[in-house]
Parts: structure tokens; sequence; C-alpha cells
């Protein structure tokens, strides 16, 4: 009986031993992991493209670490480090390895269609969010439905944030003047108001073709001489695409400064594509862009002009 006693404390102190251990070991992994999320924003757009935001702080003795991304495509990926430098990355079936040693906080903004489906007037934004997100909704939406209670909700520079729990984001949302029926036809509504125009115009058309014909070409200002530095540009920023450096040509021959509808034309991309485009050069601390009410000027930052 003895025997078998101490054979049972035995097995008993094996089993406390291995349990023992296996709560040190998770614990070790869980204090040891190599990232943690500062924060996630989802930006929704009216086009149904939602732009992803995470910002992480990771410890920088890992020479890589490994990202779920949201949404099954990831366009416009950017993924920079605390200066604004880019870093090297690939991506496996929506997971991100990104070569991160040194790096102590890691940017990382990219564009999906994924995340949004439209069922008439109606928009839904559906994600799994590892982490609370806040999910910024478009200009002048009404809410329809959310799945869960926001932890807060607020105005900031005329968009609506939620501030969601981790797990299933679903909000349903429809956009305002959509909800409203117009009480007349809208092409009759058109016609009425073409004839209005017309008939206001007949009088003084004469006038403004005298007017035309006698106007002077118009005044131009001198012309901007600043001086691109492109080989410190390039030098800073080796990871640029193509579509970035021939941004920076065209920027280059105009001397640093263009506007945005310049670039339009000269890319000959979609205007949300450049746009895209233009925030990236932004992000990544090269360009300017100042706003106006017709249309923005984009400007080659001041650190990267000849003195």
């Amino acid at each position: 009986m003895k025997r078998l006693s101490k054979r049972a404390d035995a097995i008993l102190g094996t089993l406390l031993l291995l349990c023992a251990t296996s709560h040190f070991s998770v614990a070790l992994a869980t204090a040891s992991s190599p990232i943690t999320f500062e924060s996630l924003t989802l930006t929704a757009y009216l086009d149904g493209f939602v732009q992803v935001n995470y910002q992480l702080t990771l410890n920088q003795t890992y020479p890589t670490i490994n990202v779920s991304l949201i949404g099954e495509t990831h366009e416009e990926m950017l993924i920079v480090d605390e200066e604004n430098l880019p870093l090297y990355y690939t991506i496996t079936n929506n997971e991100a390895l990104i070569y991160s040693l040194n790096a102590t906080k890691i940017s990382i903004i990219y564009f999906t269609q994924d995340l949004t489906a439209k069922t008439g007037k109606y928009w839904t934004l559906t994600a799994d969010a590892p982490t609370n997100a806040t999910v910024a909704l478009p200009e002048t939406v009404s809410i329809i439905s959310i799945n869960n209670v926001p932890d807060l909700i607020e105005n900031a520079n005329g968009k609506m944030l939620l501030v969601m729990p981790s797990g299933t984001i679903d909000v349903t949302y429809i956009v305002e003047h959509d909800l409203g029926t117009q009480s007349q036809n809208p092409v009759a509504t058109l016609l009425i108001i073409t004839a209005v125009l017309l008939a206001a115009a007949f009088p003084i058309i004469p006038s403004v073709i005298y007017v035309v014909k006698r106007k002077k070409p118009p005044f131009k200002p001198a012309e901007n001489k600043n001086e691109v530095d492109t080989k410190k540009l390039l030098e800073k920023h080796k990871d640029l695409r193509q579509e970035e450096i021939q941004v920076i040509s065209f920027l280059t021959e105009k001397h640093g400064t263009a506007l945005e509808a310049e670039l339009y034309e000269k890319l000959n991309l979609p205007r949300t594509t450049t746009w895209r485009l233009l925030k990236r050069l932004q992000t990544m601390g090269i360009i300017d862009i100042t706003k106006a009410r017709r249309q923005n000027t984009i400007s080659i930052k001041k650190k990267y002009l000849k003195k």
C-alpha cells in the first residue's frame, strides 16, 4: 500500500509540474508578444472604398512580425516606421510579413472594397476587428442599424465617428440626400430651369460677345523658380513606386508646385486612385496638399527644395 501511495504521489506531482510549466509558457508567450495595437481606424467613402489604418507598437528586437489584414484585397498599401520610412513586406493569405527590425512603431494604411456592400440605397460595413476600432462614416449619413453598442459616438470634421469594441462590426447606413423624395419630376424641373436661364441671358448676349472680343489676355503671375533636389529626395525614399516617381518628376518640371487637376491630366488615372496616391506621398512627408475652394495645390516639401 505504501508503494502504491508513493507512486500516486509521484504521478500527482508530475501532473502538477506539467500544469505549472504549461501556464508559465503561456504567460511568457503573452508577455513577449511582439506587437501591441495602438489604434485601428476604418474610414468609409461614398464610392465603397474603406481606408484601413493600423497603428502598432512593437518590440524592436524582432526581425519580422506578422499582422492579419482586414479584407481580401489591399490597394495602395503603405507600411512605414516611426520615421515614415517604408518597410519591406510580403502578403500571403491576408497576412502581412513585415521586416521590422529596429522599428518601434509601425503604420499600416491601405484601401479595400471588401468591407462594404450596397443593397438598394443601404450601405453595410462589415469587419472583424482584432482590437477596438474607430469607424469613420462619410459626411451626411444616417445610421440605420449597428450590431453592437459603441463605446463612443461623436462628430469630428464633419464625419460621424463610432468607437466599436473588438470583434465583428456591422453598421448599416444611408446617405441622407437619398431619404427625401422629389416632389417634382427632375427632368421637368431641369427643363424649366434651363428655359428661365436662357430667357434671362438672351438680352445680355450681345454685350457678352463685345466684352469677350475686347478682353485682354489674362494676367500670368511670375513663374515659381524653385528647384527640387531630386537626388536628395530619391536617396531618402528609395522604395518609391513608378507612379510616385512620375508625380515627383512632374512637380520637378513645375518647379515644385502644380494644381491637382494638372496631375489628374498628366497621370491619366482615375481621380480616386490619384487622390490616394497623393495622400500616400503626403503621409511619407514628400508633398504638401493645400486645400482651396475649387482645386488643391500640390507642392514638394520645402526640405526637398534647393536653397
